[in-house]
C-alpha cells in the first residue's frame, strides 16, 4: 500500500512501536487496489495531528488520526480499531471532511517578516511576565476596538474547542465558516468574544513596548513580537482534510471528550 504512509510521534513509544505493526501489516495486504490519493496515518495525540496538518494541507493529502494521546479530538479511532479502519480506507469506504485553517502574516514596519499557517489558532499574549500587553484590533481595515488584556486568541471552528475554550470563548462547530476572536482576561470586562465570516481579514498591532509579547502558533510555535509589529491573519486558501470512516458525529465528540452529561 505505497499510498498510504505513517507518522508518529516520536517521544511516544507506543507510536513508534505500533507504526511498525501498522506497516507490516499493510505490506501483506494481498488486495491490488490502491487508494486513489495518498493518505497519512498520524499515530499520536491533537498535537501531532495539529503539526501534521501544516504541513500537509498544502500538499492536499487528507490525515487519518489514530489518537494516542488524551483527549484526541482529531483523530478518527484509536489503536483498538486502526486494522478494521484500514480495511475501510483500502476499499476506498471512508469520507473526507474538511476543515479551515489561518494565514498569519507578520508586519514590521510594513515589510512581511514571517508567515505561518495554523489549524487551531494565532495567540497573542503576554510572554514571562504577567503584564497586560495592549493590542489595536482591526477587523477588514475598520477600527474595532482597542484591548487591554493577558492577550487575543484568532482561531478556527476546530480550534473553538482548544485554548479559546479556556479563555471561555464559545464552541464553534467546524462545518461552519468562521473566524472566533477571544480576548484573554481583558481589563474591560464588556470585551468578550465575537465570531466573524471567515472571508474578513484580522489585523492586530502591538501597541506595548516592554519586550514581552508572543505570537503562538498551534501552541507549538512561539516568536516575539516588537511595538508596532502587525499580526495579520485571515482564511488560508486550502483546508486540511481529515479521513472518517465511521458515523461518529461531532457533537458525541463533545460529549465523550468533554464528558457532557456527567455527574
Amino acid at each position: 500500500m505505497k499510498n498510504i504512509f505513517i507518522i508518529a510521534n516520536k517521544e511516544k513509544p507506543k507510536a513508534v512501536e505500533f507504526s511498525k505493526k501498522i506497516s507490516g501489516w499493510l505490506k501483506k495486504q494481498k488486495t491490488q487496489k490502491q487508494t486513489a490519493e495518498k493518505i497519512a496515518l498520524v499515530l499520536g495525540g491533537d498535537g501531532t495531528m495539529i503539526k501534521s496538518a501544516r504541513e500537509l494541507a498544502p500538499q492536499n493529502i487528507p490525515l487519518f488520526g489514530v489518537n494516542l494521546g488524551k483527549l484526541g479530538f482529531l483523530a478518527e479511532t484509536d489503536l483498538q480499531n486502526v486494522f478494521s479502519s484500514l480495511k475501510k480506507i483500502i476499499k476506498g469506504m471512508y469520507k473526507i471532511e474538511e476543515r479551515s485553517m489561518l494565514k498569519i502574516e507578520i508586519q514590521r514596519r510594513k515589510k512581511i517578516i514571517n508567515n505561518f499557517i495554523a489549524l487551531n489558532d494565532a495567540v497573542i499574549k503576554n510572554g514571562k511576565t504577567a503584564r497586560v500587553i495592549n493590542l489595536n484590533l482591526n477587523i477588514n481595515n475598520k477600527r474595532v476596538t482597542e484591548i487591554t488584556a493577558d492577550g487575543l486568541i484568532i482561531s478556527t471552528p476546530t480550534g473553538s474547542t482548544a485554548y479559546s475554550l479556556a479563555a471561555n470563548g464559545p464552541i464553534v462547530h467546524p462545518k461552519t465558516q468562521n473566524i472566533i476572536v477571544t480576548p484573554i482576561a481583558p481589563h474591560t470586562l464588556s470585551q468578550r468574544p465575537v465570531i466573524i465570516p471567515d472571508d474578513f481579514i484580522i489585523a492586530v498591532k502591538v501597541n506595548s513596548n516592554h519586550n514581552d509579547v508572543m505570537l503562538s502558533i498551534d501552541g507549538q510555535i512561539d516568536l516575539t513580537l516588537s511595538v508596532g509589529d502587525v499580526v495579520k491573519i485571515q482564511k488560508y486558501k486550502t483546508p486540511v482534510k481529515l479521513i472518517t470512516v465511521g458515523n461518529t458525529d461531532y457533537f458525541e465528540v463533545l460529549r465523550k471528550k468533554l464528558n457532557w452529561g456527567n455527574r
